[in-house]
């Protein structure tokens, strides 16, 4: 996954600091009222562009920021799919609270609180992982097209995971892993999360979009030319191979 070009490739753009600083100045404007919202959709959609300049393999990947009015039309879906995406944890967890509130009382019912507790943890991170490789697959097509769409073709999404299940949980534990050194520096964690997280998101659409194609060439058929005017298919065979494997 080129992990730690995820901290190194900004520095082959000769205007990478002024970059970093002017994300900066939004992440610090993000925690204000309503123009904080602003703020977040447009460092959404910039990592949404950085997903797609690296997925297309740019030699400067870093976009500029002058073009902040289409950076929050292109964060907007993003941030909408997020909140989606996230609903059925802050219901679980709201739930959580209230069931604490109303058990944790007496000490029977703080046991009770901490078996559910226990009981239901694992599953909230199981959900938590799905639902980012969801969301990252769902970036990926929507870098692609701009397609807010994108996000909630849960078929096409499912059927992707479940092809290339390998290239996701790479992309998971190195997402995870670009998290944690962030976590671990405090004073960069605003500057380079983004970058970081669009260059990671960015090279697994480029290897999802180069397996896609290596799936849809094995279908087909030996000696016969492939037809390109049919996304990589051969004819009719290739049209029929679509609607029985469509690996999207």
């Amino acid at each position: 996954m080129e992990f730690l070009r995820a901290f190194t490739f900004i520095f082959k753009d000769q205007r990478w600091l002024i970059k970093l600083l002017e994300t900066a100045l939004f992440v610090v404007l993000c925690p204000l009222p309503v123009i904080g919202l602003i703020c977040l959709c447009a460092l959404l959609g910039y990592l949404a562009e950085i997903v797609h300049n690296v997925s297309r393999d740019y030699p400067r990947p870093l976009p500029e920021w002058n073009h902040i009015g289409g950076d929050i039309g292109k964060g907007v879906p993003v941030f909408l799919a997020i909140a989606l995406y996230h609903l059925p944890m802050v219901v679980v967890v709201g739930l959580l609270y209230i069931a604490r509130e109303t058990l944790a009382v007496s000490l029977f019912g703080s046991l009770t609180f901490a078996g559910v507790f226990a009981a239901i943890m694992p599953l909230l991170l199981i959900y938590l992982a799905f639902a980012w490789a969801l969301l990252a697959t769902g970036l990926v097509n929507y870098a692609e097209s701009w397609d807010a769409g994108a996000f909630y073709q849960f078929n096409k999404l499912l059927r992707s995971l479940g092809n290339h299940s390998v290239l996701t949980i790479q992309w998971l534990l190195s997402s995870l892993a670009a998290s944690i050194i962030l976590l671990l520096l405090p004073p960069l964690a605003p500057l380079l999360f983004i970058p970081a997280q669009g260059y990671l998101t960015g090279v697994y659409g480029r290897r999802l979009r180069a397996e896609r194609m290596q799936m849809r060439d094995a279908y087909t058929m030996p000696g016969q030319p492939a037809d390109r005017s049919q996304k990589g298919y051969a004819g009719p065979q290739g049209a029929a191979a679509l609607r029985r494997g469509d690996t999207a």
